[in-house]
Order: C-alpha cells, then sequence, then structure tokens
C-alpha cells in the first residue's frame, strides 16, 4: 500500500513563493485563504544572522479525520495512500448547526491552522496534495513548480523512490512532532524551537482587507510574534 509524503528541504527554498501561486491557481482557492505558503523567520544575533523558510502546508496528519468523526457523518477521510479529503456529498441532508459543528471540529483540532472553512461556501478548506492530480499519475501543483526542488512528493513506502531515500538518509522530522498523530509530511534543516511554536502556528486565513491595503507581511509576522508569546 502506498504511503504518499512530502519531504520539505528547507535548505533548498528560496522564498520566491512560486508554490503558494501554482497552489491557489490549480486549486481555486479562494482570496485571503492559503492552502500552503511560504513563511519567513530570521535567526541568530548579527553578525550571524540569516533567515529560516519553513514550507507551511497541511502534514495530512488526520487529526481533523478524528474530530470529524466524532463530532458528524466523517466527512473529513484519510484515503488508502494516506491522503487527507473532504467528501461534501456526505453533508447532504445534514443541518447547517450539523455541518457547522463537525467542520468547526475540524478547525479546531488543527495544531497548524492548515483546515479551514471557505469563506464563500462555508466548507472545508485544506491542502489535497492535488489528489486529482496524483489519481493522474502526476505530482503535486506546488512541488511541479519548485524550482529549487525544495518540495519532494512521493511514495515513501517505495524503496527507490526520492523520498524514500531521504527520510532513510537525512535528518528529517515531522512538525509539529507533539501535535500531529500521524503526519505525512517531514522537514529537513529546521530549527525546532524558531519552527514549532514561531512560523508555524497562524490562520491560515488572513483578513481581505489586509490584502487590499497591503498589510500582508505585517499580518503574518503579528500572528507569528504573537504565538511566540
Amino acid at each position: 500500500m502506498a504511503k504518499m509524503v512530502f519531504v520539505m528541504d528547507t535548505r533548498r527554498c528560496i522564498g520566491c513563493q512560486a508554490c503558494t501561486i501554482a497552489c491557489k491557481t490549480e486549486n481555486e482557492v479562494p482570496l485571503g485563504v492559503w492552502r500552503t505558503q511560504i513563511r519567513a523567520k530570521e535567526v541568530g544575533k548579527y553578525p550571524n544572522v540569516r533567515r529560516q523558510f519553513y514550507l507551511w502546508i497541511c502534514a495530512q496528519c488526520g487529526n481533523c479525520v478524528e474530530a470529524s468523526e466524532n463530532n458528524g457523518v466523517g466527512s473529513v477521510y484519510r484515503r488508502n495512500d494516506g491522503i487527507v479529503l473532504f467528501d461534501v456529498e456526505k453533508l447532504k441532508g445534514r443541518t447547517k448547526k450539523q455541518i457547522d459543528t463537525e467542520l468547526d471540529a475540524a478547525v479546531e483540532s488543527c495544531p497548524i491552522g492548515a483546515f479551514s472553512r471557505d469563506p464563500f461556501t462555508g466548507m472545508a478548506n485544506k491542502c489535497t496534495m492535488c489528489a486529482h492530480r496524483v489519481d493522474k499519475g502526476l505530482v503535486p501543483a506546488c512541488a511541479q513548480t519548485c524550482i529549487g526542488r525544495a518540495r519532494m512528493w512521493g511514495d515513501a513506502d517505495d524503496p527507490k523512490s526520492e523520498v524514500s531515500r531521504l527520510l532513510g538518509t537525512e535528518a528529517v522530522r515531522p512538525a509539529p512532532p507533539d501535535d500531529c498523530t500521524e503526519p505525512h509530511v517531514f522537514y529537513i534543516g529546521l530549527d525546532g524551537r524558531q519552527t514549532d511554536r514561531g512560523i508555524l502556528k497562524g490562520a491560515a486565513a488572513v483578513k481581505t482587507e489586509d490584502l487590499v491595503s497591503g498589510n500582508l507581511s505585517q499580518t503574518i509576522n503579528s500572528t507569528v510574534e504573537e504565538a511566540e508569546k
């Protein structure tokens, strides 16, 4: 059985946000909402200062699956290959209150704010690992567009795959290590203290007025600073 995973090599990321745009384009992600994003944090003290990039994305850990099952009809589910998806058909016939209870529980269960609700439809919004592409033999859009090859994607159970080699030879870690039940996203080159409670935490959605006013970077930085307190 396949186990599809991402291995994110933060040493190779240049922070260009091409993956962010590719994801929004491929999946028609609404304005002000992200399914993946590059977040940055300056670490170290002068003159030894560097910028650490964090490739923020749903870890496919399954916390939301359990929350969905315990608070509703299990509209959030895990495929056999490990990808966590949302089936809107399962919510047919449910009342708004029942839908809100189930999806809000899923939102609350996510330790990194990667599960949100579409601001227009109210339905689930999360990374699907581009399952529609995967089923056609393609790689996720974000991995396809990464010029630095910082996003490696494949079957961890296939000993011939690049991700399997990286998992076996590199110092990798899941993120966050203490909150996710069964992560399918792993990282190389992270500063644990900065990533776990700094760049990692924060809501998936940014206020539309911040986009219009140009305060996007300021909003994200404020979220990071608040999370570190």
